[in-house]
């Protein structure tokens, strides 16, 4: 029964084949079938060598960076590594995913922040990465997210505001600034009558004053001193164009051959020194330094780090002796038991301390501002 089945649709075939006649007209042209799901269109004509990602034009392809064997156009393995070691990258910072304290903290809120979006708490976090300072898939390079100026507010009455516009460091300090404190000191206050109350054991303008120090504003300052002196240099030259890139973010060759790597020091690391295996002194990046301090060979440049720390130590000491601070720094302020500054203006000892110790450069940021606000608040804690 199969095989007469078979014969008759092979004979049906041959029958139909030929009876067909010539091909007539061609028809009126079809409705538009129903579009695919987007993804990634080929080059045509108009847009050679473009391709679209993510709804944005863009010259990148995957494997611009996405090698399979060695990236030599951008190197983002090696810089991914670097990162891991930096503490952007190994630190804890990222647990602080509130509302509040994400846009800084967290990749995700900062960019949220940066396009101008409210910032959520930030269920799934991660720390500030690639994605936070970049966005290639929608630019196709790695440019910045964000250069623009940034205001560094002050935490002193009768004090403006300030500006940090020091080019791709403003993206550093876009997070690398200072929050306002509460009461804030006045330097006017300083009648014996004139007090100031402070109750919050983290009365300081938080870890972000490094964009205040580099460009010599924020610490309070006392009528009495005499001079108040910026290190202009530090914010002038490469500097004014790279900011706070031009000294932490060098990509560098070894130091000691088969030591100190770009992972260790530089580049994504940020990280200006590192002691390197069977070694005891550390490794600098001093290049910057070099183009204007063309014999240094440490950051304790005339011995200006040592000066700071000695007198860093000592108004440590004489905070220590009046109750303000413990030996680990915390202050010890409380609501039951607040800090009660006689005449207010003393009050800017304490902010001063606080400041200059997150700054963490131990004085190099802006080496002649930083030692006289120290060495005028050690003269204002002795009275």
């Amino acid at each position: 029964m199969k095989k007469l089945a078979t014969i008759v649709l092979i004979a049906l075939a041959f029958s139909l084949n030929a009876c067909k006649g010539p091909e007539g007209p061609a028809g009126p042209q079809g409705l538009a079938g129903k579009d695919g799901k987007d993804g990634l269109n080929g080059k045509d004509g108009a847009n050679a060598g473009f391709v679209y990602f993510d709804g944005f034009k863009t010259d990148l392809k995957c494997a611009t960076c996405h090698t399979p064997d060695i990236d030599t156009t951008f190197f983002v393995a090696g810089k991914v590594k670097q990162w891991e070691n930096s503490t952007h990258g190994n630190g804890t910072a990222w647990s602080e995913y509130s509302s509040g304290c994400a846009e800084c903290h967290t990749t995700e809120a900062y960019q949220l922040k940066q396009a101008g979006k409210p910032v959520t708490n930030i269920l799934n976090p991660t720390p500030p990465g690639c994605f936070a300072c970049h966005k290639p898939h929608s630019t196709g390079d790695f440019s910045l997210r964000t250069t623009t100026p940034v205001a560094l507010p002050a935490s002193i009455v009768g004090v403006a505001d300030a500006t940090f516009d020091l080019g791709k460091g403003n993206l550093c300090a876009s997070c690398h600034r200072p929050r306002t404190i509460s009461p804030m000191p006045d330097p006017t206050k300083t009648g014996a009558t004139d007090s100031l109350v402070v109750t919050n054991n983290r009365w300081y303008t938080h870890y972000g004053v490094q964009s205040q120090m580099l460009t010599g504003v924020g610490a309070f300052q006392f009528t009495t001193a005499a001079t108040y002196t910026k290190t202009a240099a530090h914010s002038s030259g490469v500097i004014k164009t790279d900011g706070c890139v031009a000294c932490h973010m060098e990509n560098v060759s070894p130091i000691t051959p088969g030591q100190a790597y770009g992972a260790q020091i530089g580049g994504h690391t940020m990280k200006m020194e590192f002691v390197a295996h069977g070694s005891t002194t550390p490794a600098q990046l001093l290049t910057t330094c070099k183009t204007c301090h063309t014999s240094i060979t440490k950051f304790d440049y005339n011995g200006k780090q040592t000066a700071f720390q000695a007198n860093m130590d000592t108004l440590k000491s004489l905070l220590v002796a009046k109750g303000w601070i413990d030996n680990d720094n915390g202050i010890l302020a409380t609501s039951a038991k607040p800090i009660v500054f006689k005449p207010a203006a003393r009050a800017g000892i304490l902010m001063n301390y606080m400041t200059l110790l997150h700054d963490g450069s131990n004085g190099v940021h802006n080496p002649a501002y930083m030692n006289d606000i120290v060495r005028a608040s050690i003269v204002e804690a002795r009275k």
